[in-house]
């Protein structure tokens, strides 16, 4: 019963995506549950699909490029799927694929259950739809604006920079992901100052238990504190990364209605009204500060404004779509 659980909803990112898809490229590693990736390749092959599965040891940090023979395999198909333990999305592996046509559906920190309940239960007709008006305002504004009870007060520009329409839709050098929902944007480098105070979860650690609070000058990270949370955080950026591995390189909007608060933070970032900002790589969102690491942290109930126009409200999203 699990397995025809599983396949019902491994169907809805290839549904959504399998125009012109002949074979799909289904790549996992040795900390995801491999029912995941059996699934997948299930529903394309019933799809009239060809499905291939490449498995490599986990990553030990999000933006770590996968093998070789993985990043050699996605270049056979016409989509390739990443049901991966860390985010591939800001790798040149999947940079070189997108140049080359391939369509890209990440699945970071998949398991059984964020597959089969929560944001991948939504109506994705209406998560593009807010999606879509999330990032029309994001793409027209300049100034942005983000507090929070936690502590946070940060402003930084995004002027001349496009947002991303992520709801499991891929559309031609971009990206789609499942479970998905979100309209991310690249911070203008230098920009940021003041404090962000991420109360949610972050990625590699899981929900917080203290607020891990950052203090941000001219787009860089200067000091991480807080609990351990904060103290692991900071040895991950240190000993896996390099100097732009501190710079804000995402600003992301949640836009999925059915998404939860969760220990898996590739749910939690999607929750409409939440937004996420991500240290590190900013080049596949459209910016200037490549890096081996891209580690997204997440504000539960933020308010935001762009361009002094108030947008969410602790958490609620306030606009029409």
């Amino acid at each position: 019963m699990k397995m025809i659980e599983l396949v019902k909803y491994a169907k809805i990112p290839i549904e959504l995506n399998k125009k012109g898809v002949r074979e799909v490229a289904i790549l996992t590693d040795t900390g995801r549950e491999f029912e995941v990736a059996e699934a997948l390749a299930a529903a394309a092959f019933g799809m009239g699909i060809e499905p291939s599965i490449i498995i490599m040891p986990a990553r030990p940090v999000h933006g770590m490029e996968p093998t070789r023979v993985m990043s050699e395999g996605v270049l056979g198909a016409q989509m390739m799927m990443f049901a991966t333990s860390t985010g591939m999305a800001h790798t040149e592996c999947v940079r070189t694929a997108l140049k080359k046509g391939i369509k890209y559906i990440g699945m970071p920190d998949i398991t059984i259950e964020t597959m089969t309940h929560g944001a991948a239960t939504a109506d994705y007709n209406e998560v593009g739809r807010i999606t879509a008006a999330v990032a029309k305002i994001l793409t027209k504004g300049a100034a942005v604006h983000i507090t929070s009870s936690a502590g946070t007060d940060l402003k930084f520009s995004i002027k001349g920079r496009k947002a991303h329409e992520l709801a499991g839709f891929f559309k031609p050098m971009s990206i789609a992901c499942f479970p998905d929902g979100e309209a991310p944007i690249a911070p203008v480098e230098k920009t940021a100052n003041g404090t962000l105070v991420i109360d949610s979860s972050v990625h590699q650690i899981g929900r917080v238990k203290k607020p891990v609070v950052m203090k941000v000058k001219n787009g860089f990270v200067t000091a991480i504190e807080g609990g351990a949370e904060a103290q692991i955080l900071l040895n991950l950026l240190k000993t896996r990364g390099d100097k732009n591995s501190f710079n804000l390189g995402e600003f992301a909007v949640g836009t999925n209605p059915c998404a939860r608060i969760s220990e898996n933070v590739s749910e939690d970032k999607k929750r409409l009204g939440s937004i996420h900002m991500a240290l590190g790589d900013n080049v596949s969102l459209g910016g200037s500060s490549p890096s081996k690491t891209h580690i997204d942290g997440i504000m539960g109930y933020p308010s935001l404004w762009i361009d002094d126009k108030q947008i969410i409200d602790c958490g609620k999203l306030l606009i029409t779509y």
